[in-house]
């Protein structure tokens, strides 16, 4: 089994043979060495053989792959056999048919094929967790593609008004050609501006991370083959020199290379962009689109002519800009959310049983201190009620813990119906409650009657009937004791309940 810095050897290994090949190529297409239809003959079977090399890499590959690696494998493979098509229509143009520089044709509508599978493949890593366990977030790859059109929208819209739409317009002969002119670099900035946000912006999984840099460095060199073709298209050229051929070479070989790629199994580290550079991810797209309202600002005002096509990039951009702000918005107000959500749940999980859902201690020790400084400062009445439970040991031994913390449970909801709302019930551990009675209302004697009655009555826990009785101790401070603690008023609540116990088990056994 080969061991990871192995597996990097002979990946960087067949990297420079393809690149020795490429270069072998151009050498001898660009050397003179053989004739001009030799030449051709040469140059356009390297390029359909790497197409088809990527082609059935992909395709195969995707067979034993999962998840990300199985899906931009497979639209990559159908991408790269569209291009593969068009090469085929391209290479009968210009051995068979004579036709140097064939554009518009056939083999445009294949090249084409590619981009457009191409765009998904990376949207495909776009939304590859870097954590095995964790789902794909779909709203992650949709804010990632929208700030690439935005980049993408916006620097075509620039190139356009400040270069490419003059050379285009004065020409291009035919719309057919105007479309294939336009069709090109806007496909290759797309797939350029993605692999660049892809690489340097996202979280990439580590082990996803040779086969992105693969597949971008080649999606990259066809592009600017793709970009010289297009140039030399709009121009009017008649032929296309081999060595601005070598991306169509370079660039399929690559794409196979990332197909051929395992994955570096086993490690779970992740590759995270720096601050600065996410920080400029988030300014970019609405960086640019400041740019691009200030050129054409510039152009109204001097009187320039803002053709169709920049008028349509520009509805288009901002368009397309607020969808991405909305999205963010929504997403943001959703993070919100479950973040108060999530605080809420904190500050209820530090102040409440986790058992029975009453107040804990520490919320008790609030409420009760509360309570007291109410009394010294403000005369107000309060008073503290301790009840402990009568024979709940047996019940845990004879019926096991989940039927004694179901029990207490009951216990609870049947204290809490025992009270007023604005009274303060709390499990102070084990088999042990208290209760903080608030305000001028029933005396507590009657409260704790009331509640030595309500414990009296058996409970159904899981189809058993269980008798339980509690004992209820009181503590009331009396209307001129200012110096009155909680520790004070623990002690005489719990005094009074020990005697209640008593006083009980000594009925018990005489009867």
């Amino acid at each position: 089994m080969q061991t990871e810095a192995q597996s990097t050897r002979l990946l960087d290994a067949r990297v420079l043979g393809a690149l020795a090949f490429v270069g072998a190529i151009v050498l001898v297409t660009s050397s003179g060495l053989v004739s001009d239809d030799v030449a051709v003959i040469i140059d356009d079977s390297s390029q359909l053989g790497a197409g088809l090399a990527a082609t059935v890499a992909c395709l195969a590959t995707a067979r034993h792959a999962h998840g990300p690696e199985r899906a931009w494998r497979l639209r990559m493979g159908l991408g790269m056999a569209g291009w593969s098509v068009g090469m085929s229509f391209w290479a009968w143009y210009q051995i068979v048919a004579d036709t140097p520089m064939p554009s518009p044709s056939w083999a445009d509508v294949g090249f084409l094929v590619m981009p457009a599978l191409a765009l998904p493949a990376l949207l495909s890593l776009a939304v590859a967790s870097p954590r095995s366990d964790a789902r794909p977030d779909p709203h992650r790859s949709i804010v990632f593609f929208l700030d690439g059109i935005v980049v993408v929208g916006a620097l075509f819209l620039l190139t356009w008004a400040t270069s490419l739409g003059a050379v285009v317009n004065s020409a291009a002969p035919t719309t057919g050609a105007f479309l294939v002119a336009i069709a090109y670099p806007a496909t290759d900035l797309v797939l350029v501006v993605m692999v660049v946000l892809l690489t340097l912006t996202r979280r990439v999984p580590h082990h996803l991370h040779t086969q992105l840099t693969l597949l971008g460095w080649g999606l990259v060199a066809i592009s600017v083959s793709d970009s010289i073709f297009a140039y030399l298209v709009s121009t009017g050229a008649d032929e296309m020199a081999p060595a601005t051929n070598a991306g169509f070479v370079a660039g399929p070989l690559l794409i196979a290379l990332a197909a051929l790629t395992p994955a570096h199994a086993g490690t779970d580290g992740v590759r995270d962009a720096r601050s600065s550079v996410a920080r400029a991810h988030l300014v970019l797209p609405y960086g640019l689109v400041a740019l691009t309202a200030t050129v054409m600002g510039v152009q109204a005002m001097t009187g320039a002519d803002i053709d169709a096509v920049e008028a349509v990039l520009a509805w288009f951009v901002v368009i397309v800009g607020l969808a991405r702000q909305m999205i963010t918005l929504i997403q943001n107000n959703a993070l919100l959310e479950r973040v108060s959500a999530t605080q809420a749940e904190l500050a209820h999980q530090a102040h409440h049983d986790p058992l029975t859902g009453l107040a804990n201690r520490a919320l008790f020790g609030a409420r009760l201190h509360a309570a007291l400084d109410g009394h010294r400062l403000g005369g107000r009445a309060f008073a503290l009620l301790v009840i402990d439970l009568d024979d709940f040991k047996e019940v845990n031994d004879n019926f096991g813990h989940s039927v004694g913390d179901r029990l207490l449970h009951a216990v609870g909801e049947r204290l809490s119906a025992c009270v007023r709302s604005d009274d303060t019930v709390a499990r102070l551990g084990g088999d042990e409650f208290a209760v903080v009675l608030h305000g001028d209302g029933t005396t507590p004697e009657v409260v704790g009657q009331r509640i030595a009655d309500a414990m009296r009555e058996p409970f159904w826990i899981d189809g058993t009937l269980l008798a339980l009785g509690a004992s209820v101790g009181v503590g009331a401070p009396q209307p001129d004791d200012v110096e009155v603690t909680a520790d004070l008023l623990l002690h005489r609540a719990d005094t009074a309940m020990y005697d209640v116990k008593r006083r009980t088990k000594s009925v018990a056994g005489h009867g």
